[in-house]
């Protein structure tokens, strides 16, 4: 190749940089890529609620009985309180305390009829109070 070769590929180089910036100079910095774009649905089977160290502290997932629950765990990571629905889709609270004992329930679906109960425990799981 001799000068004048050189001399128009540094000529096209020059011409073809300035138009790229020009045309990149066009194109809109704010607009986001749709892979940044919240999602409408997320499907999972389960989900967590973990701290910065790993530790769960509440989940929802699928119970035994087929309905979904929501668990919430102290720092030692035992149940404290469960919020669930049966498989039939009546809906439950249950309170528990730091031994694990359920305190307190308070539900519905209690029977055929579909009505509301609430029942409190002691320590040693006798019933002290409940409705009906």
């Amino acid at each position: 190749m001799n000068g004048t070769h050189y001399g128009l590929v540094a000529a096209l180089a020059l011409i073809a940089g300035f138009g790229g910036g020009v045309m990149a100079g066009r194109l809109p910095l704010n607009q986001q890529s749709p892979i940044s774009q919240p999602a409408k649905v997320i499907r999972a089977e389960a989900f967590q609620l973990v701290d910065r160290h790993g530790a769960t502290h509440a989940s929802l997932d699928i119970q035994e009985g087929g309905g979904p629950g929501l668990l919430f765990y102290d720092s030692a990571h035992h149940t404290r309180v469960i919020l669930d629905m049966t498989g039939t889709g009546d809906p439950r609270l249950f309170l528990i305390d730091g031994d694990g004992t359920i305190r307190a329930v308070l539900g519905l679906g209690l029977g055929a009829d579909g009505l509301p109960f609430m029942r409190l425990s002691d320590e040693k799981r006798q019933v002290i109070w409940s409705v009906p």
